[in-house]
């Protein structure tokens, strides 16, 4: 198989459970499965309402979705631009290597390109090897000097309770 001709776009309601086994999947390959809360109603609630603060794009091969991306705007004081950030991306390991990723990614760059974002970003997993040389690829930087911070469960409820 070489590149396969890849159809990107938005998801509808009807895709729900769709979108659901790719984050379940995609919980498998980030070795997290313990992590995933996610359930079809909760991202009925976010995702599918009058004004959503995320939006899902799949990749379809034939018209199979293959893989998704979520993803939601953000904001850089530092450009005083508005940006994207890249929550997850993933492809069905059979159809990695054949440009659906990058595809993903070409769809994600018009829509930030579109709407004037400074840049869009996203984390990867240290471990992740093949995923780093594909964004490198891609013309990605990988941000060594950075780390990501996090407060969420109790942590969260006692710093608001503080």
């Amino acid at each position: 198989m070489d590149n396969l001709e890849v159809k990107i776009r938005e998801a509808e309601l009807a895709d729900l459970e769709l979108i659901m086994a790719f984050i379940s999947q995609k919980a498998e390959f980030d070795g997290v499965p313990n992590l995933l809360k996610a359930t079809a109603d909760k991202l009925q609630q976010t995702l599918f309402v009058e004004s959503p603060l995320v939006r899902v794009l799949l990749a379809e091969v034939a018209g199979t979705a293959v893989g998704f991306a979520i993803f939601y705007a953000s904001y850089s004081s530092l450009l005083a631009q508005p940006c994207l950030w890249l929550d997850d991306l993933f492809v069905q390991s059979q159809f990695r290597r054949f440009g659906v990723g990058t595809a993903l990614l070409k769809s994600l760059a018009q829509i930030a390109e579109s709407t004037n974002c400074g840049r869009i970003e996203w984390t990867v997993n240290t471990g992740n090897t093949p995923g780093i040389a594909f964004y490198q690829k891609q013309g990605a930087r990988i941000l060594e000097n950075i780390r990501v911070c996090r407060i969420d469960g109790s942590a969260m409820a006692q710093l608001a309770n503080k």
